[in-house]
């Protein structure tokens, strides 16, 4: 029998319950399900399928780490900073010096927009794509060059390729890319860098690199390891569960981290670092999501292949379909029961972002879907 842990658990310190809940699992990660799916959504609970988050939450060992931090917090977090240094350099099989930890992986996308307008630089970037690049772009002032994607939806380096200038200092490439959840074909993105790092840095945001199970993708971060001008980040608000928790890390030449890490402030709560050594390390976990995660694909895909709709096969935590109708029309009826969907994307005003939270909840999703649109 599996006893069912809250997060009231977890904050009032019932750690030693979690401990025997997880010995007398058979699975140690079944263990985790100790957020029950949403199936009576409410208008103060509906379900959360527009924001690409994790919603079964950290992890159990994540969660203990967590709330045991409370008892060191009153002090410097040096130690535990090297520790997790240490760690994500360990688990990329990569030097510590080409690694920096950041608040989440945003303020590496700000760092990098801002040396690129200090260089007076424009940005070169695909469109639709994730897009806090191009917003710090704009607010420094500096030109982008937007790309759109292919007729498949994917990111287009041929085109990228045409439109590069003498003056592009900064090349943005989410891969997988978000809303539309394609990747870059490893061989070719491996070419685009090696042809064009030596006139720009080339930043790859890797995001969503844990869903993917797909033997044309590869992580850049080898490539960190072998060209001064490449930059990868990563994220803990999607897999990990981190989104309100805030970590981050990228990996890049030493003289990009003293170059980042020097001349802003770089601040990490001890809760997040504490928890995320133990997230990065609850490898079973990680799998349980993955799981859970292709079988919210299967579920919605299935439906969609049913009702003939166009749709991107999914390389991370959400698909991307053709309702053949605005998506904010989409979005306010399914609203009506009490499930959020995505923002609209231009120039996709027809195609609607959903993100997978967990396999019961899209079973309602597609029973919703159909009532009104089947």
């Amino acid at each position: 029998m599996t006893k069912t842990i809250t997060r009231r658990d977890w904050l009032t310190g019932s750690a030693t319950a979690a401990a025997a809940t997880l010995a007398l699992s058979g699975s140690k990660a079944a263990s985790q399900s100790f957020m029950a799916p949403n199936v009576n959504p409410t208008a103060e609970n509906p379900i959360r399928a527009h924001l690409n988050e994790n919603v079964y939450g950290q992890s159990l060992k994540a969660r203990k780490a967590i709330a045991d931090s409370a008892d060191d917090s009153h002090k410097y977090a040096f130690q535990t900073l090297f520790q997790l240094l240490g760690l994500m350099a360990k688990l990329e099989d990569i030097p510590q010096e080409y690694v920096g930890l950041g608040a989440g992986s945003t303020e590496f996308l700000e760092k990098a927009a801002v040396f690129n307008a200090l260089a007076g630089g424009d940005i070169l970037l695909p469109t639709p794509t994730y897009g806090d690049i191009a917003r710090f772009g704009r607010t420094l002032g500096s030109k982008l060059i937007e790309v759109p994607v292919s007729d498949d939806m994917a990111i287009n380096l041929d085109a990228i390729r045409a439109a590069m200038t003498k003056n592009v200092k900064l090349i943005y490439l989410c891969n997988p890319n978000n809303p539309i959840p394609t990747i870059i074909e490893k061989n070719a993105l491996i070419e685009f860098i090696n042809e064009y790092s030596d006139q720009a840095t080339v930043l790859i945001d890797e995001a969503y690199f844990e869903y993917v199970d797909n033997e044309n993708y590869e992580s850049m971060i080898g490539m960190v390891k072998e060209n001064k001008n490449v930059i990868v980040t990563r994220t803990a608000s999607k897999i990990h569960a981190f989104a309100g928790m805030r970590f981050g890390v990228c990996y890049a030449h030493p003289d990009i981290i003293k170059k980042m890490f020097g001349l802003f402030t770089n601040t990490l709560a001890l809760p997040a670092m504490r928890g995320a050594i133990a997230s990065y390390q609850d490898m079973e976990y990680q799998a349980f999501l993955r799981q859970k995660n292709k079988e919210c694909q299967t579920i919605v895909s299935n439906m969609l292949d049913e009702l003939n709709l166009e749709y991107v096969k999914s390389n991370a935590n959400f698909i991307f379909f053709n309702a053949g109708r605005p998506s904010k029309e989409v979005a306010e009826i399914m609203k009506k029961h009490h499930i959020l969907t995505g923002r609209e994307f231009a120039p996709f005003t027809n195609w609607v972002r959903l993100s997978l939270s967990k396999p019961e909840e899209m079973q309602y999703f597609v029973e919703k879907y159909k009532q009104d649109f089947g």
